[in-house]
């Protein structure tokens, strides 16, 4: 890719012009907009954060981006050890087509496993709802029982006054009708 076709691509990426990078022939990196001297570590970060950053020679104005990023993968990986050996060799056989082809697989594997875990995940949510649907139900049957046995035991309880009240008529007509019986035999 030439340094153009680099320049445009970073600056199309997100829309922005990409932070500069002066790289000088005693291998120190100059941020230009920050005026300051940066590390490899710090480019990782910027980029990390999603910062677009261009690095270029600072006497021949060649774009060293991919180098510069391929430094830091190179230091990073020396750290680490994430990737396999496998990914290395290919990297190294395919150079970056093979990386190119590796992130689009990855890309491709993460979109599909994404498109079969969400009918998952609704068929889940579908099922929850359903049980609490089910639970709810279930709760206003077991709520509707309990009322009414609470409304028949309220019931009996509510005539006790007029069942005393017909005992005690029953009581007052056995009385009157025991004194007759007397009466009659006496």
């Amino acid at each position: 890719m030439s340094e153009q076709q680099t320049a445009d691509a970073d600056t199309t990426s997100l829309g922005r012009e990409p932070k500069v990078i002066k790289r000088y022939a005693n291998r120190k990196l100059y941020d230009t907009v920050e005026s300051r001297y940066v590390t490899l570590e710090e480019i990782a970060e910027m980029v990390k954060a999603g910062t677009e950053v261009r690095v270029v020679d600072n006497r021949t104005k060649e774009d060293l981006t991919s180098v510069t990023l391929a430094q830091i993968i190179f230091e990073e990986e020396k750290k680490t050890s994430k990737m396999s050996l496998r990914t290395l060799k290919d990297l190294i056989r395919h150079g970056g087509e093979r990386a190119q082809q590796f992130v689009e697989e990855a890309q491709a594997d993460l979109r599909d496993k994404v498109h079969t875990l969400i009918p998952r995940v609704q068929a889940t949510g579908d099922r929850a709802k359903d049980l609490v649907a089910a639970s709810q139900e279930a709760v206003s049957q077991f709520q509707r029982r309990v009322d009414e046995r609470v409304r028949t035991a309220m019931d009996g309880v509510a005539n006790i006054p007029e069942l005393r009240k017909d005992l005690q008529a029953l009581n007052a007509r056995l009385d009157d009708l025991e004194r007759r019986l007397k009466d009659l035999d006496g």
